[in-house]
């Protein structure tokens, strides 16, 4: 088991999570864009999220007492230590980015969150040669009232979107997003209810997903990121680069 490596610049920890509600047409999720001057994944639209920081470790939020740590921790890849400090992030920054509390005060005032209101649904890792990199753990919320709204100055604009409409939106060329929102996207795609697609999301195996370019160049693997194990053959190579969100065949 990898874990959580707060101290490495080359291959950053983050978490974001994928808010859902019910809306008149089926579900829908919060996405945000991100501002010009972003050093990363400018103009992009993504979940609220960011890279977990020190404070994350230092002040992690409770999980239950009947929670399996070790599952989860075995689900995001890292160990205990590491599997809390990145659902402490995925709190803060959803608190930050979109006003959502996702952790609920105990009696003496500990943030506690249930991990079967935000289960782990998704792993991406930027893939090798962008100037940055991250190493993404995706989470999944039901939002009950709606209330979601732009809290941050790093985002100039959200909304909620029906998944199916904004891949719409996508192949148009109006909404721009990076492979892993595209992928997370269409899994949502055909429910009737948020729960529905949450319930579809908590289910599905997770594995630490990296697209590798092959050392001929010939074509592109889905891999596993801590192992290597070719887990998908010539799949299509990304579409946009996430350091500055350019079309990929533009890169060298």
């Amino acid at each position: 088991m990898v874990a959580l490596q707060l101290t490495d610049d080359a291959v950053r920890a983050a978490a974001t999570v994928v808010l859902l509600r019910d809306g008149t047409d089926g579900p829908e999720t919060f996405l945000l864009r991100r501002v010009a001057s972003m050093a990363f994944a400018p103009r992009m639209h993504v979940f609220p999220g960011g890279r977990v920081d020190s404070v994350d470790a230092e002040n992690p939020v409770a999980l239950p007492a009947d929670a399996d740590v070790p599952t989860l921790a075995g689900r995001a890849s890292t160990d205990e230590p590491g599997v809390r400090a990145l659902y402490a992030c995925a709190v803060r920054e959803t608190a930050e980015e979109a006003g959502i509390a996702l952790a609920v005060p105990d009696a003496s005032g500990v943030p506690v969150v249930d991990p079967r209101r935000l289960p782990i649904v998704g792993h991406w890792v930027t893939p090798e040669g962008e100037s940055r990199r991250y190493d993404v753990r995706f989470f999944a919320y039901v939002v009950d009232d709606g209330q979601a709204r732009l809290t941050t100055t790093e985002a100039d604009h959200a909304r909620w979107i029906r998944p199916a409409d904004a891949l719409d939106e996508f192949a148009e060329g109006g909404l721009r997003m990076l492979p892993p929102t595209e992928s997370v996207l269409r899994q949502l795609v055909g429910y009737e209810r948020a729960a529905d697609a949450l319930a579809a999301l908590a289910a599905t195996v997770v594995r630490p997903l990296l697209p590798r370019r092959r050392p001929d160049g010939s074509a592109w693997d889905l891999v596993d990121a801590y192992t290597g194990e070719v887990l998908r053959e010539g799949v299509d190579r990304p579409h946009t680069r996430e350091t500055d969100g350019r079309p990929a065949e533009t890169s060298t």
